[in-house]
C-alpha cells in the first residue's frame, strides 16, 4: 500500500466527519460515520470552509489513512502504528489511545456513547469513547480495513477474508455474514433495509 504522510492536520475543519447535524433521519441516532450518513453520500450538513486561513493544529503519529470522526469535541482516528487515537478538536491534545495488534487503516463509526473499527489484526473493536477501554472485539479471519456502518443495533463491516459481517453492537456476537470470493475492502451503504458493498471479486453486492 502506498506511503501516505504520517500526520493528521486539522484546518478548521476540513476532512471531519461532525457529529452534529451530518446525518438524516432514520440513520443511527447520536453518532457518527465515514462519509457522513449510511447512504455514504458524503454530504455534510455544517459550515462550509470557503477561504483558507489558518492551521489550527496537527497531531504527529505514523502513517494515517484513516478519515476521522467527531463526538462531543473529540476526534477519532487510526493509525498505521496500530493504534485508535481521541484528540481534543480544539487542542490538538492527545486525550486516548487504543492499542491493536497491527496498522489501522478503517474509518471509525460511533455510536451511543462507543467508537466501532477495524484493524489489520483481523478484529472489528467497540470501545467506550469516554474511558478508550475496550467493551468487545469481534474476530475475523483476515485484516479488517472496511469503515464500518451501524444501523438499528447491528455493525457492517467487510474483512479481507471476502465476508461482510452483521455483527450485534452491544454484544459483539455474529448475526450473519455473506461471503464473496475475494476481499471486502469496501465500506459498506445501507438504504431501505439493504446493504451494498463491493469486492475485490469485481462484483457490487446488495443483500438483505
Amino acid at each position: 500500500m502506498k506511503k501516505t504522510i504520517g500526520t493528521i492536520t486539522a484546518v478548521i475543519g476540513i476532512g471531519l466527519i461532525l457529529l452534529s447535524g451530518c446525518t438524516k433521519p432514520g440513520d443511527h441516532a447520536k453518532g457518527a460515520m465515514f462519509r457522513a450518513n449510511l447512504q455514504r453520500t458524503g454530504v455534510y450538513n455544517t459550515k462550509g470552509i470557503h477561504q483558507l486561513t489558518e492551521l489550527k493544529w496537527k497531531f504527529k503519529t505514523e502513517d494515517v489513512d484513516s478519515s476521522p470522526a467527531i463526538a462531543d469535541g473529540v476526534v477519532y482516528f487510526g493509525s498505521f502504528d496500530g493504534n485508535l487515537y481521541a484528540v481534543d478538536i480544539k487542542t490538538g491534545q492527545e486525550k486516548w489511545k487504543f492499542k491493536t495488534e497491527d496498522a489501522v487503516f478503517s474509518s471509525p463509526a460511533i455510536a451511543d456513547g462507543v467508537v466501532y473499527f477495524g484493524s489489520f489484526d483481523g478484529n472489528l473493536y467497540a470501545v467506550d469513547i469516554k474511558t478508550g477501554q475496550e467493551k468487545w472485539k469481534f474476530k475475523t479471519e483476515d485484516k479488517v480495513a472496511s469503515s464500518p456502518a451501524i444501523a438499528d443495533g447491528v455493525v457492517y463491516f467487510g474483512s479481507l477474508d471476502g465476508n461482510l459481517y452483521a455483527v450485534d453492537i452491544k454484544t459483539g456476537q455474529e448475526k450473519w455474514k455473506f461471503k464473496t470470493k475475494y476481499w471486502v475492502l469496501s465500506s459498506p451503504a445501507i438504504a431501505d433495509g439493504v446493504v451494498y458493498f463491493g469486492s475485490f471479486d469485481g462484483n457490487l453486492y446488495a443483500v438483505k
